[in-house]
C-alpha cells in the first residue's frame, strides 16, 4: 500500500472532513484500494468556497482546514474506471461537484476527465492534530509548495520518505 500527498482545493477538503464528499475523481489511476492519501489544502476559488459555505449555513470562522497546510487525509476505498456518463451518475451527489458547481458540475467533469476517468471512495477521513504548514515543508524538508503537488512512497527521494514517515507518525483525529 502506498502513501500519497496530493493537492486539493480547500472547498473539497472542507466537504471531505464534514462527511459531505465520499468520492474523489481523477483523470488517471494513481491510487489503489488501501492507500493512504494526505491532503495539501491548496488554492481554489475563494468565491466557490464562500458560496459553498453559505449553502451549508457556515461562515469562514467555522473552517476545518487552512490553505497551505497538509491538514489531514483519508484511506482509499474501491477504485472504479468508468466512462464520463457512468462517472457522473456514480459521483454527481458524492463528489462535491453538484454542491460546489451546481448544474455546471457536469460540464466541469466532462472537461476534466474527457472520455473516461477514475473514481475512488474516500474512507476513514481524518484531520491531523498538528497540520504541516508550507513553512514547515520548506524549513524541514527544503521543498517549496505553492499549489499542485503529488508525491508518494513510489518516489525514492529521501525528503519524501522523511515527510511521509513524519505524516504517518502524527496524531490523527478520525471523523
Amino acid at each position: 500500500m502506498a502513501v500519497h500527498v496530493i493537492a486539493l482545493h480547500q472547498v473539497y477538503g472542507e466537504l471531505i472532513f464534514r462527511g459531505l464528499k465520499s468520492h474523489e475523481i481523477r483523470k488517471s489511476r494513481k491510487f489503489s484500494e488501501g492507500d493512504t492519501v494526505f491532503l495539501y489544502i491548496a488554492r481554489g476559488s475563494p468565491y466557490l468556497l464562500e458560496m459553498t459555505l453559505e449553502r451549508l449555513g457556515l461562515d469562514r470562522d467555522r473552517l476545518l482546514t487552512t490553505r497551505g497546510t497538509i491538514a489531514g487525509g483519508f484511506e482509499v476505498g474501491e477504485v472504479v474506471k468508468a466512462d464520463f456518463e457512468t462517472l457522473w451518475e456514480l459521483t454527481k451527489d458524492t463528489s462535491g461537484l453538484t454542491l460546489v458547481h451546481g448544474e455546471e458540475g457536469r460540464e466541469w467533469l466532462r472537461e476534466y476527465v474527457g472520455n473516461y476517468g477514475y473514481a475512488f471512495t474516500i474512507e476513514r477521513p481524518f484531520l491531523l492534530r498538528e497540520p504541516v504548514s508550507r513553512e514547515e515543508l520548506r524549513e524541514r524538508y527544503g521543498v517549496r509548495v505553492e499549489g499542485i503537488i503529488h508525491i508518494s512512497t513510489r518516489t525514492r527521494k529521501p525528503w519524501v520518505r522523511e515527510l511521509l514517515e513524519d505524516l504517518m507518525s502524527r496524531e490523527a483525529i478520525f471523523i
